[in-house]
C-alpha cells in the first residue's frame, strides 16, 4: 500500500469518527427514553374515559364469607396500567436519536406527532447507529422493569401533575438531572423584603 493510499485511509477513518462522533451515555439515552414513556403513557391514558369504573376485589372476605371489593377509575387500576406498560415500549420505535445541530445535545425525537412529521426534524441531525434504534424499546423495558413501583405510584395517584417526567425519571429513577419547578412562595399578603 503507497503512502498516499495509507494518507487517504486515515482521512477517511477520521472523517467517518467525526461523522460518529456523537457521544452521550447510557443514563442521557435511559433519561430521554424514561421521559418518552411517561409522555406515551400520558397520551394513552388521556385517550380512554376518564369516569369508567371496574370492581377490584382482593382476596378478601367480610364475617359473611363475601368477597369485599370496591369500584375505582378505570384508568387509574393496578391492572390497567400493567397492561399498559406492558405494550407501551412498542412506541419507542416511533422515535429516533438525534442531536440538535445548534448545541449538540442529545435527543429524542418522535418522528411522526397528530400524523405530520415533527417540525423539530429540521433543528437536528440524526444519529444512525446498528440496531436502528432498538436498543429504545430494550431501554424502555429495563426503565419500567426497573421502576414499575414508582411508575404504578405516580399514574395512580388522583392528580397526575404538570412534571411527572421529572418526578419520576429525576427523583425516582434519578436518570435524569432536572429538579422540579419549584411552586412561588405565598408570602401571606405581605411585600418581599
Amino acid at each position: 500500500m503507497s503512502a498516499m493510499n495509507v494518507f487517504l485511509c486515515c482521512l477517511m477513518l477520521l472523517a467517518i469518527a467525526q461523522v460518529r462522533g456523537y457521544s452521550f451515555t447510557s443514563k442521557e439515552v435511559k433519561c430521554h427514553v424514561c421521559k418518552a414513556t411517561v409522555q406515551e403513557l400520558e397520551d394513552a391514558i388521556a385517550k380512554e374515559d376518564a369516569n369508567k369504573k371496574v370492581d377490584v376485589s382482593g382476596f378478601r372476605l367480610d364475617a359473611q364469607g363475601n368477597s369485599i371489593s370496591k369500584r375505582v377509575r378505570y384508568i387509574k387500576s393496578e391492572m390497567f396500567l400493567t397492561e399498559l406498560m406492558e405494550k407501551i415500549c412498542e412506541k419507542m420505535d416511533d422515535y429516533l436519536k438525534a442531536t440538535y445541530k445548534s448545541n449538540g445535545k442529545f435527543t429524542l425525537l418522535k418522528m411522526i406527532i397528530d400524523g405530520k412529521m415533527n417540525p423539530e426534524s429540521s433543528l437536528v441531525d440524526f444519529v444512525q447507529d446498528g440496531d436502528l434504534n432498538k436498543s429504545l424499546g430494550h431501554f424502555c423495558l429495563e426503565v419500567l422493569e426497573d421502576n414499575e413501583e414508582a411508575f404504578l405510584k405516580a399514574f395512580q395517584a388522583e392528580e397526575l401533575g404538570n412534571d411527572l417526567d421529572i418526578k419520576i425519571c429525576s427523583e425516582q429513577a434519578n436518570y435524569c438531572d432536572e429538579a422540579p419547578v419549584q411552586e412561588d412562595y405565598d408570602f401571606g399578603g405581605r411585600e418581599e423584603l
